[in-house]
């Protein structure tokens, strides 16, 4: 049997060394990915591990004017009280992950690089335009959270870098809309989420999303740009029309199921049509 070397570095230059010295290394934080990959009795371990848990700056909170910044070994329980966890809806599908147990192991930084599919809070970070920000031994990149899903929607995570900190950006959140599609999401399943945010100032809305995620993740661009330049509330032929619209652009794309996401896109129309600011 082959003993692994387990590494606890306590910043995050102490690890940016030990990769740089290891080439491969394998990091453990709350085991969202690793633990799903044990899936027999006889468990497999790398030769080299880092626990991540303990470096302080990967588990600070900082709020800005502009934005909240999170480390990105934040536990998902740790979240709740934090926007855009402190909206009902949101903090309801925060819970729905795993036990209260599994939430005060489970990471932010986990949650949001699992390579298989994309699990249920990456919806609601990218309608609200989330960044990620990764470290290397030679430099530090700040990217939108859409990076991290190819042109086809599948997840193209980021390779030999260190998801340092989620910067989600603090804006108006008039509506907020959230449906659960299909059965189970982790690790396997069909299921995916349905969010849509927005911002509404005086009659007109200041900003739209609407984002899908599941196996694959996907966003219409224009028709998000169609009902942001409409007169709120919508109009009925507004709601059919983008409608419409998301429909050709799924069947197009070739996304799961068009058929069961369309009257929910439909209802969430509907439900930014019926906000009252």
């Amino acid at each position: 049997m082959n003993l692994s070397e387990i590494h606890y570095p306590r910043s995050i230059q102490e690890f940016l060394t030990l990769v740089d010295k290891e080439k491969q290394v394998r990091i453990i934080a709350g085991a969202t990915t690793f633990g799903i990959e044990q899936r027999t009795r006889y468990l497999s371990f790398e030769p080299s591990i880092a626990c991540i848990h303990y470096i302080p700056e990967l588990s600070s909170l900082h709020k800005t004017e502009r934005m909240i910044s999170l480390g990105a070994v934040c536990t998902l329980a740790s979240l709740e009280h934090i926007y855009p966890f402190d909206r009902a809806q949101a903090r309801d599908l925060l819970r729905s992950i795993g036990t209260s147990a599994v939430r005060e192991l489970a990471t932010i930084g986990g949650h949001i690089m699992y390579s298989k599919r994309f699990l249920a809070l990456w919806a609601l970070l990218a309608s609200l335009d989330a960044e990620v920000e990764f470290r290397s031994p030679s430099k530090t990149t700040i990217k939108n959270i859409w990076y991290l899903a190819d042109q086809d929607g599948l997840p193209n995570m980021e390779q030999n870098m260190l998801l340092t900190r989620v910067r989600v950006p603090l804006q108006a959140l008039d509506h907020l809309f959230i449906r659960k599609i299909g059965s189970g999401i982790f690790p396997e399943g069909d299921g995916g989420y349905l969010v849509s945010t927005a911002s509404i100032d005086r009659r007109s809305l200041a900003n739209f999303k609407l984002v899908i995620a599941g196996e694959r993740a996907f966003r219409d661009i224009e028709a998000e740009q169609k009902i942001a330049s409409s007169s709120f509330p919508l109009s009925n032929k507004t709601i059919q029309s983008a409608t419409r619209l998301y429909g050709e652009s799924l069947r197009k794309r070739g996304y799961w199921n068009t058929e069961v996401l369309l009257p929910l896109i439909s209802q969430a129309l509907q439900d930014l049509q019926r906000t009252r600011i």
